[in-house]
């Protein structure tokens, strides 16, 4: 299997994001791995990583910065490494990208060079948290892609978020819900409660309304919501995750006593299974679902560990058959999803930013 990496996307690239590529391939000898980027910036990297045969280099010349109009900056710079590594996915020449880049652009990139599977409006960011109980994961989406939301965009959110974890990790039948302000049926917005009416028509095992605690209880497998609301739960959660860390330490250093630093001591392993599994690194990257290909988005501050990780997330995906269950089960709730959801082509529309 051949993967492409954006080498030239995120804060800390094309170092990190080199180097975490070569990680990979040294890990994944029977695979390749296309770096696509500016080669005058990315062979000194590889150079010094001393990087392995299965390892390619391709050239591309401009880069879409983060700061950067997503749909605009895409068009523009023909020749970015974003777009040239779409290319190679859409020109069959790799399986699968994986960008730490721009998000907006990575969406926008995927849907005017991939296009959509048939059936799904928007793509959607699907970002896994971990759960106390249960399957102990919780997916949700869209993370951050469409700020904006239709009550027909969360239903196919659902059913793709479905159709991932039961196709990726072995969930026999995950349990969905929509995110809301509170469990009752009567709280919620339009948005929320058009978009329930909708799922309650579904084959899928819908359980309703849950709020934000929910995503770590482990009562339910996937939650769907607007792009807005799901990125500010994503980021809330990361900096939860590093807050619990830091006040801990300073806790401990304030008292500075013996009994603590024993605590502490005895503790460390513990401490370091929890860090694990908050760190947003261990998970690598979230799957854009709903493109005719395979998009993973990764952290922008990704260090070479997570881009390894969203990595071997691409390899996965391909390996499990994600987007042939995708596409099936998007063709399959046509019978319930609203009719004006099928046949629109992506090219002849307008991409959020």
């Amino acid at each position: 299997m051949r993967l492409v990496l954006d080498a030239m996307g995120g804060d800390h690239a094309p170092d990190a994001v080199v180097e975490g590529g070569v990680l990979f391939a040294r890990a994944y000898p029977g695979h390749e791995l296309v770096l696509v980027g500016d080669a005058t910036r990315v062979r000194p990297v590889l150079e010094r990583a001393g990087a392995p045969a299965n390892v390619q280099l391709h050239h591309a010349s401009e880069v879409v910065e983060m700061d950067d109009p997503a749909t605009a900056a895409f068009r523009r710079k023909r020749d970015s490494s974003l777009r040239v590594g779409f290319a190679l996915v859409r020109q069959g020449e790799a399986s699968a990208l994986v960008s730490a880049g721009n998000s907006g652009a990575v969406m926008a990139g995927g849907m005017l060079t991939l296009g959509r599977i048939p059936g799904v409006e928007r793509p959607a960011i699907a970002a896994l948290f971990p759960a106390l109980k249960g399957n102990g994961r919780c997916l949700l989406l869209d993370a951050g892609a469409n700020v904006d939301c239709r009550p027909s965009h969360l239903a196919q959110f659902a059913v793709l978020g479905e159709a991932y974890l039961r196709t990726r990790l072995g969930v026999q039948r995950p349990r969905v819900a929509v995110l809301s302000n509170g469990e009752e049926a009567s709280k919620g917005t339009q948005l929320t409660r058009d978009a329930s009416a909708l799922l309650r028509r579904s084959d899928l095992d819908f359980v309703g309304y849950v709020e934000g605690k929910d995503l770590f209880s482990g009562d339910v497998d996937v939650v769907v919501t607007d792009g807005f609301t799901g990125n500010i739960v994503l980021k809330t959660s990361e900096g939860v995750g590093m807050g619990i860390t830091g006040l801990l330490r300073s806790a401990i250093e304030k008292r500075g006593g013996l009994p603590e630093k024993l605590g502490a001591l005895l503790l460390k392993p513990t401490l370091a299974g929890l860090r694990r599994v908050m760190d947003y690194a261990e998970y690598g990257g979230a799957p854009l679902l709903g493109l005719q290909g395979v998009g993973i988005v990764a952290h922008g501050r990704s260090s070479p560990r997570a881009i390894h990780n969203a990595l071997v997330t691409a390899l996965q995906h391909v390996r499990a058959g994600v987007q042939e269950e995708l596409t099936r089960c998007i063709a399959n709730a046509a019978s319930w999803l609203p009719p004006h959801t099928r046949g629109r082509k992506a090219e002849t529309e307008e991409v959020p930013d």
